[in-house]
């Protein structure tokens, strides 16, 4: 019998691409979000992909396109497992590609769908993704590149503003810079001068979720980037704002099926 196993692969070359792989998995996840593009694909199996579009099933052959900050999850069907590889690509980076294929780019644009089935498109990533697990190479980097100029004149969506409400950019940038002390849906309005229902109402709309889940979101990546540079749990707990360790553990876990410690382990650069 396999042994599940994940590992999370960067590279010091190119910190714009993380990539992902977990083996033969029945783990599930909570409803969560990434900063980054996330484009994910199964290796074997298949699994309940959940959007705020919907939910999908998703086998080997699509690819599950994730914008950045949309709560989504990607869990097992019952009694199964299943393999899958997800890419995360930084957004700045892809704003910067659509800026190149589109005059109206200055922020990353929404895109068309969840789930692309799109043969080529499919074969040519899958390709220079597991190339690129094999090891760091400048070629495939550029295949990499050039695959994402490709996927998003293909599925961006035009003539449409993302300009969201100043005020609400002011918010998402509090909580991204104050993740060791996260205050409460009341702090932040009475900060921002907001009602607090107004606010809630608001911020979900622009980023597909509230500002708790938000901050969340954002602590937990955080938390990612201390793992990986080998950050002590205690500590990682105490920079990104939680009351104590098993408080951290139990939301690293939630959002990525994984422990802290699993994760640590786990990563490869």
């Amino acid at each position: 019998m396999k042994t599940t196993k994940t590992t999370t692969t960067c590279y010091q070359e190119a910190p714009f691409v993380q990539i992902r792989q977990t083996v033969q998995s029945e783990r599930a996840y909570e409803s969560h979000a990434h900063s980054t593009l996330s484009i994910g694909f199964m290796v074997e199996g298949k699994t309940s992909f959940q959007t705020p579009h919907g939910s999908f099933l998703l086998e080997h052959g699509a690819l599950a396109i994730i914008p950045p900050h949309i709560q989504h999850a990607c869990n097992p069907l019952k009694n199964t497992k299943r393999s899958y590889i997800m890419v995360y690509v930084d957004a700045d980076v892809c704003a910067r590609i659509q800026a190149k294929l589109f005059q109206e780019a200055s922020t990353l644009l929404p895109l068309t769908t969840p789930l692309v089935f799109h043969k080529e498109l499919f074969e040519s990533f899958e390709s220079i993704i597991t190339a690129l697990l094999k090891g760091y190479d400048v070629v495939h980097i550029n295949a990499l590149e050039a695959w994402l100029e490709t996927f998003f004149w293909l599925y961006t969506k035009r003539g449409i503003s993302t300009k969201t409400d100043k005020a609400l950019n002011d918010v998402a940038h509090f909580l991204e810079n104050r993740l060791d002390e996260p205050l409460s849906l009341h702090e932040l309005a009475k900060r921002f001068g907001y009602n607090p229902f107004v606010l809630l109402r608001h911020f979900k709309q622009a980023y597909g979720c509230t500002p708790k889940h938000y901050a969340l979101d954002i602590r937990i990546e955080y938390a990612k980037k201390l793992l990986q540079e080998g950050t002590p749990l205690a500590l990682c707990a105490q920079y990104c704002g939680f009351s104590d360790q098993s408080h951290f553990h139990r939301f690293f876990k939630r959002h990525t099926a994984l422990t802290p410690k699993e994760y640590q382990v786990n990563f490869v650069q």
